[in-house]
Formats: C-alpha cells, structure tokens, sequence
C-alpha cells in the first residue's frame, strides 16, 4: 500500500460527532498500539479555511514527518459543534488519544477539567493559558501580526475608513483587533492623515450569512479593507467583498487564505497553530513533551503577514519599507503592539521609530 494510500480518511461515528481519521496501516512495529493523536475542535469543526483546518493540517504534518521516521502515528479529529460538546469530546479524546489537542480560547475550562481526571494523557491547548502538569498552553501574540496588517491597510485604504470584524469578543481575537487598530492609527500619523476603523462583532465563528450581512454593513460606511476575525464567519466577509466593487479588499487570518479570493485578500495574518501542534505531537512522541504556559509571536516566528503574492506589486513602496522596519523593531522589542482595548488609549504611536532610516 502507498502513502497516500495509507493517508485517506476513514468516517467513525462517535457520541453524535463526527470523528475524522488518518490511520496508517503500516507494518511498523505490528502489534503494537500506534501512538495516537486526537485533535479536539473549536464549534465551527473543518472546513473553516482558518482556525480549525489549521489544528488539523498539523496533525497531519506531525503523522507525515513520523511517518518519514519509519513510526506510525495514528491521527483523529472530533469536531464540535457546540461549547456544551467540549467535555464530553475531550474525555472521549483522552480515553483513546496518547496526546489530546484541543482548539480555541472558550475550550479552556474543559480543558483543565478533564486533564485532571487523565493524568497520564499529554493535553495541548491552544489560544490561551491553562496550567496544570500534563497541559502544554500556547497563547499567541496576535497583536504583533495585527499591528503589521493595520500599518498595511493605512497606506492602501482609499476611504480612510478601514473595519474589523470580530467572530467573538475574546482574549485571542482581541489581541488582533487592538494590534491592528494600533497599526492604523500610527500608520496615519505617519502619513498625516485621518483613518477611522469601524468594529463590528459577529457573535459566532459559525455563521457566514451573518458575516457577509456585517461586512456589507461595513462597506456601506466607508469601510474599503475588513479584518476578519471570525472563523466560518469569515468565509462570509471574504464573499461580501468578492461581491464588491474592485478597490475593497479584506484581511485573512490564521492560515494563508491569499488564495481564497485572489487580488481580493490584501494578505493574511498568520498563526502558526499548525506548527505548534506538529511539533508538540511528535515531542509527545519522542517523550520530551514539556508541560508549561508558553507565550510566541513574531521573534519566535509563530505570528507573521503572508508574502501578499497576489497583492504586493499594488503595495506602495514606503509601506513595505515601514512594514520591513516594524517588523524589526517588534522582533526587538522596541515596539510593543497593544493586546487588550483599554490599551490602546496609552499607546503612542512610535511614528520616531519608523521614521528612522
């Protein structure tokens, strides 16, 4: 049997969720269990472009490079569909899984919860802080990348009014809302004009008819660039501007969506999830998972803009001269993007900063 072969999804049905499987059927080390891997959803599950897919993909990855190593690494995915889905998916996870990975700030408590009662399961949680001796947590600086996209779309809105479109009011995604109000506003300073950003909150990853009717709503006061922040939902702001006049374009987030709407998509902001499950994964693996809080952004290479191939030649010149040195000072520390809204009242542009050759 080939690779790819191997690598197809096998349809299991578990406690009314649909559980996704990539089971290598190797000869490896027969008889003995394969290590497995169980990825725990966000409500919205795959298919989202973004957040979720981006968990998975590095599943995926971490089963390739094993495989590459001649190990087995069985991988599964449960997809939940509402928050009330949270315990009873990860108990399911842990009670099968040697490393249950589970996605998104509002799965926290769940999290905690039920690693205390499987002590001997790594846990790894992603977008935000949980401890405990058998939880790994990353929480990402968002900010860093948003504050990037926001320098960006001052130089490029012909409006002055740019949006953002949250899925959620939460820690994690406020993180890139503040960040990115915080790059619009120095990014006027330093073109001497006025910018206003307009924000509006979806209130669920998993609707993109909301979403397109809130990106519309945008567009109809001004709004020429939209940040989206939201999941599922954000494949219905990504419509709402692929139904729009050329000249409106809107700002990925988490995974490279560029693709998704050519020209359109301005540049995404870049999570690395995936490689932070990839790694953890095979760290499990290998017996050198770290338990911990761990926080990574631009100077650990986790948060990033994509390489805007589609868009980069309609960039002006000096804002990817800006762009080049706000990413040195980030990476630096000499400029730190707010992560919170009651920040950014304090936050002083460092026009001097990016001024400088």
């Amino acid at each position: 049997m080939n690779v790819n072969s191997r690598m197809k999804p096998i349809v299991l049905f578990c406690l009314g969720v649909l559980m996704l499987a990539c089971s290598p059927q190797s000869s490896i080390d027969s008889g003995a269990r394969p290590f497995t891997a169980i990825l725990v959803t966000d409500v919205g599950g795959l298919g989202d472009k973004g957040f979720n897919d981006s968990g998975w993909a590095g599943c995926q990855d971490a089963q390739q490079r094993l495989l590459e190593r001649g190990v087995e690494l069985e991988v599964h995915v449960i997809e939940s569909r509402e928050q009330t889905d949270y315990v009873d998916n990860l108990n399911l996870a842990a009670e099968r899984g040697d490393i249950v990975i589970g996605l998104g700030f509002l799965i926290a408590d769940a999290i905690k919860q039920v690693a205390d009662y499987h002590p001997d399961t790594h846990f790894l949680f992603i977008d935000g802080q949980v401890e405990g001796p058998n939880i790994a947590s990353y929480a990402f600086h968002a900010q860093d990348g948003g504050f990037l996209a926001g320098l960006l779309a001052s130089y490029m809105t012909q409006s002055g009014v740019v949006g953002v479109a949250p899925g959620m009011d939460i820690p994690p995604v406020q993180r890139f809302a503040a960040g990115y109000r915080a790059g619009v506003v120095t990014g006027a300073r330093l073109q001497g004009r006025e910018i206003k950003t307009l924000t509006t909150v979806i209130g669920s990853f998993n609707d993109p008819v909301k979403g397109k009717s809130l990106a519309k709503s945008l567009m109809s006061q001004g709004a020429d660039i939209i940040f989206q922040l939201a999941g599922n939902s954000g494949l219905g702001v990504i419509e709402a501007v692929k139904e729009s006049p050329q000249g409106t374009y809107v700002i990925g987030v988490d995974i490279d969506q560029d693709d998704l709407l050519p020209g359109r998509i301005l540049t995404s902001v870049l999570k690395r999830m995936d490689r932070v499950v990839s790694d953890k994964t095979i760290a499990a693996y290998d017996d050198k998972f770290e338990p911990g809080v761990y926080q990574v952004g631009l100077k650990e290479g986790y948060v990033s803009l994509t390489e805007m191939k589609h868009t980069r030649d309609g960039v002006p010149s000096q804002a990817l001269v800006v762009l080049d040195r706000a990413k040195a000072l980030i990476t630096d520390g000499k400029i730190k993007p707010p992560a919170v809204y009651d920040d950014l009242e304090a936050f002083i542009p460092p026009v001097e900063l990016l001024e400088s050759p």
